[in-house]
């Protein structure tokens, strides 16, 4: 689309508008004249006549009067290339839809360090963000503003923080996407989630998956989960219930993978549950043998193409999950632990 198209594109959108508004020419521009500056119906008029024509002047003056954003209008526009029908365009960027009613707001973020080694996230602590959502900027799109405590120190000894930047968008396939930037290091952050049902009350907690890169010394791509959980509601949230969140957040996988010892010890404890306790020793009792293999045992003497096929056809008779899914249920847990107190 080169940019006369794009400048059509844009006063179709315009004279969309004033139809829905039911504004005529010399309407439009009183209201332009009394927010945005002189506007004569003139020029209205020739715009529809030659878009081509029309200045960037004209066009911000316009978008004022009509409480509209540049930035909108071209998203709708870039969306509409890939749908035929209106209804068919599933993204919606527009911050005053109804769709992102209950989303907008200040968000708790918690994730487990994305560290590829262990040395380096043993012992550490959920990772805790504060992320905005709303129109910050004016642009009547969904901004995000992340602050990140990332629980390392500067060289100087101060905490290290990352700030990220960025948009969220609603999916009417009932997805939420955010994309955040930090320049500063070089680092993007892509959040998915999904809304389930809202829209007609504010979003209260969600475990969701994240793509960037890992933290520590040596960077990898890295999947992972989070969760958000509003702060309105939860202003605070006690260390007991972190605790639990982060066992929520290492839920990944449709199997639990532990050492017979830790299991054995598990059972003792006086913490849990007694019904959780039978439930758990009745499966063992019936539980089949699984072997949790350290890969890197397995490339002794062996040429790597050799080991990269038997690894591949191992792997292909294992358990091994095809993909992680964040569930329904993954949120109603979440919801559980954030309203329930803990010791």
């Amino acid at each position: 689309m080169n940019n006369q198209e794009i400048l059509r594109q844009i006063v179709d959108y315009i004279k969309t508008v004033m139809d829905e508004r039911a504004l005529s020419s010399r309407d439009l521009a009183k209201i332009c004249a009394e927010k945005a500056g002189k506007m004569s119906p003139r020029t209205i008029d020739y715009m529809f006549k030659a878009p081509s024509s029309t200045t960037i002047s004209t066009l911000l003056k316009i978008c004022d009067g009509l409480n509209l954003n540049l930035t909108a209008i071209l998203h709708s526009i870039e969306i509409a290339k890939t749908a035929s029908e209106k209804n068919l365009q599933k993204l919606i960027y527009d911050i005053s839809n109804p769709a992102y009613y209950g989303y907008t707001g200040k968000y708790h973020v918690f994730f487990l360090s994305t560290a590829a080694n262990s040395e380096e996230y043993q012992d550490k602590p959920l990772t805790h963000g504060i992320l905005q959502l709303g129109d910050i900027y004016g642009t009547n799109e969904c901004s995000a503003i992340l602050d990140l405590d990332s629980g390392d120190l500067t060289p100087e000894g101060e905490p290290f923080s990352k700030h990220y930047e960025g948009t969220l968008v609603y999916s009417s396939t009932k997805m939420i996407f955010c994309q955040l930037a930090c320049n500063r290091c070089g680092d993007m952050w892509s959040l998915v989630f999904d809304h389930g049902d809202l829209n007609n009350k504010d979003l209260a907690c969600v475990v969701g998956c994240a793509a960037t890169s890992s933290s520590g010394r040596f960077r990898y791509p890295a999947i992972h989960r989070f969760c958000l959980c509003n702060v309105e509601q939860y202003p605070t949230i006690d260390s007991a219930t972190q605790v639990l969140i982060q066992g929520i957040l290492r839920l990944q996988n449709n199997r639990i993978i532990i050492k017979k010892a830790h299991i054995d010890e598990f059972l003792n404890r006086t913490d849990i549950d007694p019904a959780f306790k039978v439930n758990l020793q009745n499966h063992l009792n019936i539980a089949k043998d699984y072997y949790s293999i350290d890969k890197s045992a397995l490339t002794t003497d062996l040429d790597f193409s050799v080991y990269t096929e038997s690894i591949a056809k191992l792997c292909n008779v294992s358990e091994l999950e095809r993909t992680y899914h964040i569930r329904h249920n993954d949120d109603r847990m979440l919801s559980s632990i954030l309203k329930n107190p803990h010791s």
